[in-house]
């Protein structure tokens, strides 16, 4: 028999896959046991996607020694807590449909294509700015979809503050510790927030922006996108008045430069083709729609520089006469018409912004009105007790809206508004009977309470707001006080 007839037949070699260490991500999301096979059994039984991950992107659950960069263990954080590329994807879209229309401090155009085109080398900064969006647009108490609850706040702050230790300091990181201070004030933890305010102002001095040659005309020309979230950034330092008795988020200048930054709106005529160039024809619109940094609308700018200004005002007793005073109230009451009036998809936080603005303003100069009459003698009084009404039911009216709208619930409405709820309340308490001649006052500070209730379902902080109604309201019946 020749050698040829007798050898046997070739079979083709199959391609030899190592066996995986670890369940795959659906089990072990589902906590059930996994043959480790490529697909396992599960899931070709179920038709899921089967997926392994390296021992090494463990994320924030696994040692740091085992973790290969800091750009893997950030990247597996993120895995851990959104699971998969869909639910993050979910997440930062929940983010830019609700958080971002009134705290606007991501680009979303930008995010959304770096995202996707680093997906497979995604960048620590990338993947905590990831986090952080995820961490705020979730409602307080709602558990993930691994069942971890309330613990991606420490899981965020933990991986964000190695990654803070393992990278340069950029513009990313200020952004994300912005927003993870805006849910610590809105879930009632001032003092994490301050500490975090304190890390994004030590960055702002790092990244050069006390430096007035940063903001150089030259510089506003080159690159306006940069110098634009810039601008918005320096605006959106979250600042707080009276901290010892009760906070309020709000937008003012945290930065106390001695010179000028330009507005964000100022920066728009440098951008090319803008309508809004210098010497263009058209008067153009900026589309509050828009996912690009130059069609992004900023009224809460002047909102913050107005806020800014009363607070000055009324710690310097020496510019505090009427005429400053009525000029200051004119100004912001016409910007915030004028912004209600507009086309802008979310102007909640700026008109929130002139409200507290303006309550601040007048009610120094509603103490020691108790007799109406004495309106009748000094006009200055007239105008504060009118324009306190005026404020007063505007903020009223929004209190109806917010126990109907869907928009509570992905976070589309500021928190500033539960301050300014508590606000007019307490005024409505103190001067609504007398001083006020309201005789509905009472109903109004119910009704403003069941809409703080309303929006502590959404925002912890409503709820220390609503409880400091009740003691005063209670307070206020029991001297006698019934209408």
């Amino acid at each position: 028999m020749s050698a040829t007839s007798s050898s046997p037949t070739t079979s083709p070699v199959k391609p030899h896959f190592p066996r995986p260490q670890h369940n795959c991500l659906e089990c072990k999301r589902l906590k059930r046991a996994c043959d480790k096979k490529l697909p396992c059994g599960k899931c070709e039984k179920a038709g899921r996607n089967c997926e392994y991950r390296d021992s090494g992107d463990d994320g924030v659950f696994g040692p740091i020694s085992a973790a290969r960069d800091i750009h893997s263990l950030a990247f597996g954080t993120l895995l851990d807590i959104l699971v998969h590329k869909q639910g993050i994807k979910e997440a930062i879209s929940s983010y830019f449909d609700g958080v971002n229309t009134w705290f606007t401090v991501v680009e979303r155009a930008a995010f959304e294509r770096e995202l996707e085109a680093n997906w497979d080398n995604l960048q620590a900064e990338t993947s905590a700015m990831a986090l952080c969006m995820a961490l705020i647009a979730r409602p307080p108490n709602q558990k993930s979809s691994k069942g971890m609850g309330d613990t991606v706040y420490p899981s965020t702050k933990a991986i964000l503050s190695l990654v803070q230790s393992k990278v340069p300091i950029s513009t990313k990181m200020l952004q994300a510790e912005l927003l993870v201070a805006m849910y610590e004030f809105s879930h009632s933890m001032p003092q994490q927030a301050y500490l975090s305010l304190g890390r994004c102002l030590q960055m702002t001095k790092a990244m050069g922006w006390h430096d007035p040659t940063f903001w150089a005309l030259e510089k506003q020309i080159s690159r306006p996108a940069d110098l634009k979230l810039c601008s918005i950034l320096c605006l959106l330092n979250v600042a707080y008045q009276d901290p010892a008795t009760q906070g309020y988020p709000m937008n003012t200048m945290g930065l106390n430069l001695g010179f000028p930054i330009p507005g964000p709106d100022a920066l728009d005529q440098f951008f090319p083709g803008s309508p809004f160039q210098i010497g263009g024809q058209n008067q153009g619109f900026r589309d509050a729609n828009s996912d690009q940094m130059a069609g992004v609308v900023f009224p809460e700018a002047v909102s913050a520089w107005y806020l800014f200004q009363v607070l000055q005002h009324l710690s310097n007793p020496a510019v505090q006469d009427n005429d400053s005073r009525r000029e200051l109230s004119n100004h912001i009451f016409r910007h915030m018409k004028a912004t209600g009036r507009s086309r802008w998809r979310a102007c909640d936080r700026a008109i929130g912004t002139d409200l507290i603005a303006l309550m601040k303003l007048h009610q120094p100069h509603l103490a020691g009105m108790p007799d109406p009459l004495t309106m009748m003698i000094d006009p200055s009084h007239a105008e504060d007790t009118t324009r306190m009404r005026t404020v007063i039911d505007v903020i009223h009216g929004k209190a109806g809206k917010v126990t109907q709208i869907e928009e509570l619930d992905r976070g589309a409405v500021d928190p500033s508004w539960a301050f300014a709820m508590c606000y007019a309340s307490q005024l409505l308490i103190s001067y609504g009977y007398n001083t006020l001649q309201d005789l509905n006052w009472l109903q109004k500070v119910a009704d403003l309470r069941a809409a703080l209730e309303r929006v502590s379902r959404r925002w912890k902080i409503a709820e220390q707001y609503c409880r400091q109604v009740t003691i005063d309201l209670d307070n206020r019946l029991a001297a006698g006080f019934v209408n």
